[in-house]
């Protein structure tokens, strides 16, 4: 079945919309997309390793160790012997990079809230069945 081109159009417009109002949000945090997504990551693979974070994202191990830095200067993540691996260092979330991730998710789901203030309860729930056939 060939999607029609205008759902496809409005699905990469919306992505586009979402990724500024993600951007916007982030500077009043004090970190980069780059930061968030690594804090995220680790949220969902605790204690991986660099290298983990490295061929994720496609970063070279020199951007991770300075990616990693900067979220351990302000006390987001930490670096602790791995329980596996005499040679690698176990990577954690923070109880402060939780909240942290936490509250700019918060601000984020606010802010997306508002493309749906015009959607009476019924369109919402209709959108709501839909999205949720989508295999993701």
């Amino acid at each position: 079945m060939e999607l029609d081109h205008q759902i496809t159009s409005k699905f990469r417009q919306i992505k586009s919309v979402l990724s500024a109002y993600f951007t916007q949000i982030l500077p009043a945090y004090g970190i980069s997309p780059i930061m968030m997504y690594t804090l995220e990551y680790l949220r969902k693979h605790p204690d991986c390793i660099a290298v983990d974070i490295a061929n994720e994202f496609g970063l070279t191990r020199g951007a991770v160790t300075q990616l990693l830095d900067k979220l351990e200067e302000q006390g987001l993540v930490v670096r602790k012997p791995h329980p596996n691996s005499r040679r690698s260092l176990s990577l954690q979330v923070t109880d402060q990079g939780n909240e942290l991730a936490n509250a700019i998710l918060d601000a984020y789901n606010k802010k997306i809230e508002k493309l749906f203030a015009n959607y009476s309860a019924d369109e919402l729930a209709s959108l709501k069945q839909l999205l949720e056939k989508l295999p993701l």
